[in-house]
């Protein structure tokens, strides 16, 4: 599952807008993580408030898919723009699972290091079998630092922190702050000037932010 999720993340982003890939991957954990701790942690029927926030992001999800087939994303509809957008749904759907699969990991006595120490086998063969061994050397010795920089921003210290937030929180809690991570995205596209500012992408990423912070805040409430 980790294998599937940051290869559709990384493969996706070649070919949609950043704030709409993140969009994907994660707006709709929330609405699959209550499904799967029903079905795979055996909690019972979800909160109502959890299956309102759940079909609420949904939604939204479906709102930025118009945006993007219907050409107001800030990069343009290309001929693999919806093998993009596939890519992107189905890596938000194995990190779901897989944020569920850890949570279960530890309610039954395992360790922070024993589950990241054992959940990269698949990437690892995945991976192999995707690489390109004619180049793989002349680029890791021009580009070594670049690719050192974005395993450790990308990978190892995102995933320590949120496998550690999915030790001590529930997965759906986690998955909702994930959700925060859209209009972040979307503000450091300006950074890149091949992307144009899009007004409707903007306003999905403020929808998915609010539903996200609002559920964070009806949760410490509840548990209060």
């Amino acid at each position: 599952m980790t294998a599937i999720s940051w290869i559709g993340l990384f493969i996706g982003l070649k070919y949609v807008e950043p704030a709409i890939v993140v969009a994907f991957m994660v707006a709709l954990g929330p609405t699959a993580t209550v499904w799967l701790n029903a079905v795979i942690r055996r909690q019972g029927v979800p909160p109502a408030s959890d299956i309102v926030v759940s079909a609420s992001i949904a939604m939204i999800a479906s709102y930025m898919i118009w945006i993007s087939a219907s050409g107001n994303a800030g990069v343009e509809w290309g001929a693999r723009s919806s093998f993009g957008i596939v890519l992107a749904i189905v890596a938000g759907l194995s990190l779901a699972l897989t944020n569920v699969l850890v949570k279960l990991l530890f309610d039954r006595g395992f360790s922070g290091r024993q589950v990241l120490a054992h959940r990269f086998y698949g990437t690892i063969i995945l991976l192999l079998g995707l690489v390109d061994y004619s180049s793989i050397v002349p680029e890791i010795s021009q580009h070594w630092f670049a690719i050192a920089a974005v395993g450790v921003s990308t990978m190892i210290v995102p995933l320590l922190l949120i496998q550690q937030g999915i030790r001590y929180v529930e997965p759906f809690t986690v998955n909702m702050v994930l959700s925060t991570a859209p209009i972040i995205t979307f503000l450091f596209q300006y950074f890149d000037s091949r992307i144009v500012p899009s007004s409707h992408t903007f306003l999905g990423n403020i929808l998915i932010t609010a539903v996200a912070v609002s559920n964070i805040y009806l949760q410490y409430r509840r548990s209060a």
